[in-house]
């Protein structure tokens, strides 16, 4: 009956085999083969078959019109090698082994294979004897300033032609508290790697070997205390990137947080001619040496102490030394090129999409504008994809049909088939590392847009990733920063700038109300207002809490100015709405807001002050910079109503500025009340270690202000 279905012989064939019958093999697959003769499966079961019918020559002989069809497939290489190795011809089988190397030089098995037949294992002649390590370690004079010490930090690396890379990565670490068992006493290696050595060294040069978790993925070190040495070693293969775009090591850095490095060494080869290049940052480049047919970079540093992580720093690139080593490449055009190649196929039209499409046009009228149009597109895509998020990675159709997932996507495509002429755009962050990379990856264009171009020469930049986000509106961490277009086939790759302002209101405003009850309690009612992009982020907080948390929510916020708040209404408005600012209405009371101090009846507790001490200056001083990733702007207007037989006391008028920001308050009596008007600005930007200390001073003077009470005389 199989022989009647298609692929019906393939599958008897198959049957045949796990039942053991070679000649039946024989027998089924000799028609297939006649008509498909180069069909890589029915070969191999035919040639397996030869093989158990005593004939390994044969079998041989019979797969080499294969390797003339496919010259590039590397699993038939070493599966032709395995059948002449069987055969007696072992050279050939070696060379055909090497030679599937080349096609897939991030093989590691079969590396591994070919090393052993040469007695040891790739990059053996970089390796670093782990006990040898401790007992330099041992003897030179230290004292070490973090929870662990790295003894040893070494990582060689073979580069190979077509792209690929060899890694092998020895790392030796002494604990020292509790705390750093808890972080090493259970090791994981890197997807796809090879573990040559894990062991737990005691202190008294015993070794234990690890209990490997079932199921885990990771290993448990045995009897690991503080004193013990961790020693781990393993192999990684890398496969190459995109073609025509160089190829590169991993970064290696200098140094770690949390740990002091007693000994660190980076060594990265390649065959003579690849043209390596040492891009080094914070250090010296090591120069590029020949050694015979290899060109070398080695580096080295030791007794480097350990990177004291700080509150609010930018990532560690910007702060150790490191070292990246390749060739070729193109920068940020190979990142660019390599971004649209992966992303060019996930817009594709469907007939869904036009019909989407089609709904929008007809609904927009015919005359409408290609910005009519786009706002019609973005209001769609909201509607029809719940939840947050957007990425290059899923395709416009699957997200439509589901109904979650990338905004992005989906809105590229609907612009595509309304005929904008839409591009991607990967921007990035003012957070992100500031490096200038000789060999840049993708992770630092971390933030998919689109860039809309409109007759005019004027362009909408769109971020759906948030469901709430404005029409036309980037957070502003994104504002005024690199952004790499995405080209479509045959386009250049272009690189742009996003707008350094979206155009629109941001920031926060707070209208606060209280009236002062004689007893000392109050009636408190305010307002909260977050516009524009930071509207959608707390759009998009409240989003994911139910009534009771966010009420919760709310009496924490306030309760640091209003101890004892009970809150008697919540509103929340404009949530739905993303061109509308998220409003928060609230009102309730406090027993005890105002003390009688004699003359007079103060109001202690700052009301929703800035906290910029609190926040940012958690340190006296810093050895890294101040991140600030974001501009923050608010403004807060204060009254203060006292019971009968009270005056208010209008203070006189402050005024703070500096390059890191300004600060305004201004008092007036009216009506009776306290009118209280301040204004916040923090500027975006890095705070170097040596400007620190006038940054504090600001963020002190900001709060001394806020702290000062409210008096109110008899």
């Amino acid at each position: 009956a199989l022989l009647a279905c298609r692929g019906g012989r393939e599958r008897l064939a198959h049957h045949l085999e796990v039942r053991g019958d070679p000649q039946g093999v024989l027998d089924v697959l000799d028609p297939v083969l006649r008509v498909r003769p180069t069909a890589v499966a029915p070969a191999v079961m035919r040639a397996s078959a030869m093989a158990a019918l005593g004939d390994p020559a044969g079998a041989a002989r019979s797969l080499a019109p294969l390797l003339a069809a496919w010259p590039r497939s590397a699993s038939l290489m070493k599966t032709v090698a395995d059948a002449r190795e069987q055969a007696g011809d072992a050279a050939g089988a070696r060379a055909l082994r090497e030679q599937a190397l080349r096609q897939d030089g991030a093989d590691l098995t079969l590396r591994r294979a070919l090393a052993l037949e040469d007695g040891g294992e790739p990059l053996a002649a970089d390796a670093i004897d782990a006990l040898a390590a401790i007992r330099e370690y041992r003897s030179a004079p230290r004292r070490e300033d973090a929870s662990s010490a790295m003894v040893l930090d070494a990582a060689a690396i073979q580069l190979h032609p077509g792209g690929s890379a060899t890694e092998r990565v020895h790392q030796v670490i002494r604990v020292l508290d509790q705390e750093a068992v808890d972080q090493f006493g259970e090791v994981q290696v890197p997807p796809g790697a090879q573990r040559l050595a894990l062991r737990t060294v005691k202190a008294d040069g015993r070794v234990l070997e690890p209990e490997d978790g079932e199921g885990k993925g990771a290993a448990s070190l045995s009897g690991l205390e503080p004193g013990d040495f961790v020693d781990l070693e393993y192999l990684r293969g890398t496969h190459p990137g995109r073609p025509g775009d160089g190829v590169a090591a991993d970064a290696f850095y200098f140094a770690t947080p949390g740990s002091s490095m007693f000994r660190s060494t980076y060594v990265v080869r390649a065959p003579r001619g690849l043209g390596l290049v040492a891009d080094a940052h914070g250090m010296a480049p090591p120069p590029v040496v020949v050694e015979g047919d290899e060109e070398v970079v080695r580096a080295e540093r030791t007794l480097v102490p350990a990177l004291i992580p700080e509150p609010s720093s930018p990532p560690a690139p910007e702060l150790v030394p490191f070292l990246s080593v390749g060739a070729g490449g193109g920068a940020r055009e190979a990142v660019q090129l390599a971004l649209a190649d992966g992303a060019v196929d996930r817009t594709g039209s469907t007939l869904e999409l036009r019909a989407v499409a089609q709904a929008l046009r007809a609904a927009a009228g015919a005359g409408a504008s290609p910005e009519a149009l786009c706002r019609a597109a973005y209001a769609k895509v909201r509607e029809l994809v719940v939840g947050q998020g957007g990425s290059f990675a899923e395709d416009a159709s699957a997200v439509l049909s589901r109904g979650r997932g990338s905004r992005l996507m989906l809105l590229k495509a609907l612009l595509d088939e309304l005929g904008l002429t839409a591009r991607f755009a990967a921007v990035r962050p003012f957070a992100a590392d500031r490096t200038d990379y000789r060999f840049p990856s993708a992770g630092l264009w971390a933030h998919p847009v689109l860039r809309v171009e409109l007759p005019g020469g004027r362009a909408l930049w769109l971020d759906p990733a948030l469901r709430q986000q404005p029409f036309g509106a980037l957070p502003e961490r994104s504002l005024d920063a690199e952004a790499l277009l995405l080209p479509e086939p045959g386009e250049p790759a272009r690189v742009v700038r996003t707008p350094a302002e979206n155009g629109r209101a941001e920031g926060r405003a707070l209208d606060v109300r209280i009236r002062l009850l004689a007893g000392g309690g109050a009636e408190v009612e305010g307002e909260d207002r977050f516009q524009g992009a930071l509207g959608a982020g707390a759009k998009a907080a409240l989003e994911r809490l139910d009534q009771t948390a966010r009420r919760q929510a709310v009496e924490q916020l306030l309760g640091r100015s209003f101890r004892g708040l009970s809150l008697a209404d919540l509103r929340i408005e404009g949530e739905e709405d993303p061109e509308a600012p998220l409003v928060i209405r609230w009102k309730g009371t406090v027993a005890a807001l105002a003390r009688d101090a004699g003359p007079a009846v103060l109001v202690e507790a700052p009301i929703l002050a800035a906290r910029l001490g609190a926040r940012y200056v958690q340190r006296a001083e810093r050895a890294t910079p101040l991140l600030l990733d974001a501009p923050e702007r608010t403004t807060t207007r204060l009254a203060v109503t006292p019971p009968p037989g009270l005056a208010p006391q209008a203070g006189a008028p402050e005024r703070l500025e500096t390059p890191f920001g300004l600060f305004t308050r201004s008092e007036r009596v009216e009506g009776g009340a306290l009118v209280r008007e301040e204004r916040l600005e923090v500027a975006r930007g890095r705070v170097q270690p040596a400007d620190y200390p006038a940054f504090a001073a600001f963020a002190g003077g900001v709060d001394q202000i806020q702290a000062r009470p409210v008096a109110f005389a008899r």
